[in-house]
């Protein structure tokens, strides 16, 4: 039976959920000086919370391995499921062979997530018998970053988009790109990998956007953003291993606050 041999992150979220000024402003820390303290300490944190709720807030790529081939259905941890990049194994000629996406359904909608051989398929055999002779490479994640332009396009860092995609953007530290609201569902039109255009209506006319706005812009699935919940215990947790920073991390990890936990306990993926 084929068993999962590692799980990492192959490309780096670009972003944070909760940024440096946010984050000092709940800490009341006035300055500079302790910028590079606190960033760090924003990742540790994002890094715990992710671990406690088994999600991805922001959206990066991973790989998967397995031993000893295919299983019959994959469960790719810390959604949600964005979109499978590649499948790929090691045939017995020791060269890379990537998986027909027609061969394999992506289901994203289920919690967890899976990925299983598609109707009337089956998963290639004839594998080297090795380590790591199945590859999954996939992207995860609540939101991801995008900047905008005057020619109404929307790039995406992070993920890619498809037409009828509906999503939401947000905002920290400045305002939106003129021409767009929070709380409002878009869908993806004219999609370019990660490049689009949004619109009001599937396949309707675009928005127009007459200024690209300030701060850091955000995009999610409408069903999936980052909780306010989460942002919070964040910022909790941030607080935490400032006041304590002259701890180990791991130290300060192990005396996480109440509210905190309480926080981030809420909606946590049942595997």
């Amino acid at each position: 039976m084929a068993t999962e041999s590692y799980h990492r992150t192959s490309v780096l979220p670009v972003v944070e959920p909760v940024s440096l000024t946010e984050t000092k402003a709940h800490l009341r820390i006035s300055g500079s000086d302790e910028d590079t303290v606190v960033t760090n300490l924003i990742k540790v944190a994002r890094e715990y919370a992710e671990a406690v709720q088994g999600r991805t807030f922001i959206c990066r790529t991973y790989e998967m391995g397995f031993d000893d081939g295919f299983p019959s259905i994959i469960y790719p941890p810390y959604p949600p499921l964005v979109s499978v990049s590649s499948i790929t194994y090691t045939d017995t000629a020791e060269a890379t062979q990537t998986v027909t996406d027609t061969d394999y359904t992506v289901d994203t909608y289920s919690s967890p997530p899976r990925i299983y051989e598609a109707y009337g398929k089956v998963w290639p055999t004839g594998l080297l018998p090795d380590r790591n002779n199945v590859v999954v490479t996939y992207v995860a994640g609540m939101a991801a970053k995008f900047t905008a332009s005057a020619a109404d396009v929307l790039t995406i860092s992070g993920r890619t988009v498809e037409d009828d995609e509906i999503v939401r953007v947000w905002n920290l530290d400045g305002a939106l790109p003129t021409g767009l609201a929070a709380d409002t569902d878009y869908y993806v039109i004219s999609s370019t990998g990660s490049t689009c255009e949004l619109s009001l209506t599937s396949g309707g006319v675009k928005i127009d956007i007459t200024a690209v706005g300030s701060g850091t812009h955000y995009i999610s699935y409408a069903a999936t953003t980052v909780p306010e919940t989460v942002r919070m215990a964040i910022k909790l947790i941030v607080g935490h291993l400032y006041e304590h920073r002259e701890e180990t991390t791991e130290q300060a990890l192990q005396r996480i606050p109440l509210g905190a936990k309480l926080l981030l306990n809420q909606n946590r993926v049942q595997w």
